[in-house]
């Protein structure tokens, strides 16, 4: 999937939410913004794990 049309998708998502659970859904993205943050900086520490973390990131859209 690309960022492209996974932004869509969440655009599409967050218009279906009522408030409280656009909120809950937002605190769960920045939740996994995080460990995806802690992903690249190990892959990035770790030379020989690195390629299999780097495609992990790229098949969810992370660059």
């Amino acid at each position: 999937m690309t960022t492209q049309a996974l932004i869509k998708d969440i655009e599409s998502l967050s218009a279906t939410l009522n408030e409280q659970q656009l909120s809950q859904f937002l605190d769960i993205m920045d939740a996994m913004a995080v460990l995806l943050a802690e992903a690249q900086s190990k892959a990035e520490a770790v030379p020989l794990k690195n390629q299999t973390v780097s495609r992990a990131l790229d098949a969810v859209g992370v660059h």
